[in-house]
């Protein structure tokens, strides 16, 4: 990929991923469709992998495709996900997310 593909693709990820509402995920795959680069999951994981601590954007609501918590259980970064996921009311077991307790309301 070029520099100016890779930055479209980029800014691309960080829009639709922007968008995605609160109490919602998308998966990587999705994201990377979305973006207009089906086929581009892993390089979207490496985007979010790579973001700054201090970055805005909602990077815990991407998940796999099975709904998943990518990260190996019980990391930092596992419960750093899972706490920010609980917060927008989703019931997670294990590294699933089974349900969004404030959609069914």
């Amino acid at each position: 990929m070029t520099n100016q593909a890779m930055m479209h693709f980029k800014s691309q990820v960080f829009l639709i991923l922007s968008e995605v509402p609160l109490g919602e995920c998308i998966a990587y795959g999705e994201l990377a469709k979305q973006a207009g680069f089906p086929g581009y999951a892993r390089q979207v994981g490496y985007l979010m992998k790579n973001l700054p601590n201090d970055s805005k954007l909602p990077w815990f609501r991407v998940v796999n495709a099975q709904h998943k918590i990518s990260f190996a259980e019980n990391t930092d970064a596992y419960w750093k996900q899972r706490n920010h996921l609980e917060k927008e009311g989703w019931v997670i077991i294990g590294n699933k997310l089974m349900v969004n307790e404030r959609s069914k309301k």
